[in-house]
């Protein structure tokens, strides 16, 4: 599990090496992905994907955060629960992947492992399993783009799930070639980890 999504019942997934503005930019777990044209580097991958726009076809979704790209331990950690949708990786997840050559960082002082990161994680297939998402779009593509103009989205049982044109969950088809993912909201939430979806894959 990660701090983003936790896996409640396990679908299919499978190992990939994110490529493309993936590697560029990094991700956080729950980012969808599309296959890639790139040319797999790391052994132990079955295919390269890079960040969906939500359109065409979806490949899945990563369960596992990127190689300090977005440092985790700026954004937050371990002893503290902030409430927020949280940008970076998480540490527990990262143990969880297989990275050929990856890197570590030993604190100087303690003489500890204090990250660890991985560019070969499971893109989960959709629609299986089921999963509990704490970063989602919580705003639409009219107030993400120009604030003030557009609104808050809901999340309703049963409701649709989209992939956004950031690669991430959301109630809103954001045009006609926007693909759905096959899930459906279950329920929608908070805790003291923050708001949640719970999405299940659609019964035909």
């Amino acid at each position: 599990m990660s701090d983003q999504v936790y896996r409640m019942k396990d679908g299919e997934n499978i190992p990939v090496e994110p490529t493309g503005s993936l590697a560029a930019l990094g991700w956080m777990p729950g980012t969808w992905a599309k296959w890639s044209n790139n040319p797999l580097t790391l052994s132990g991958a079955f295919g390269t994907v890079d960040r969906s726009d939500g359109t065409g076809t979806l490949a899945g979704w990563l369960m596992s955060g990127p190689q300090h790209n977005n440092p985790m331990e700026e954004l937050s950690d371990m002893w503290r629960i902030d409430m927020i949708q949280r940008e970076g990786g998480e540490m527990r997840q990262n143990f969880g992947a297989t990275d050929a050559g990856a890197a570590y960082y030993f604190d100087p002082v303690d003489k500890l492992l204090s990250r660890a990161g991985n560019r070969i994680v499971q893109l989960f297939i959709p629609p299986t399993g089921y999963h509990r998402f704490y970063v989602f779009e919580t705003q639409d593509l009219a107030e993400r783009t120009t604030p003030g103009s557009g609104s808050a989205l809901t999340y309703s049982a049963g409701a649709k799930l989209y992939v956004s044109n950031r690669g991430r969950l959301t109630s809103e088809q954001e045009s006609p070639s926007h693909t759905w993912t096959g899930y459906v909201v279950a329920r929608y939430n908070q805790d003291f980890e923050g708001s949640f979806i719970i999405v299940v894959a659609a019964v035909a």
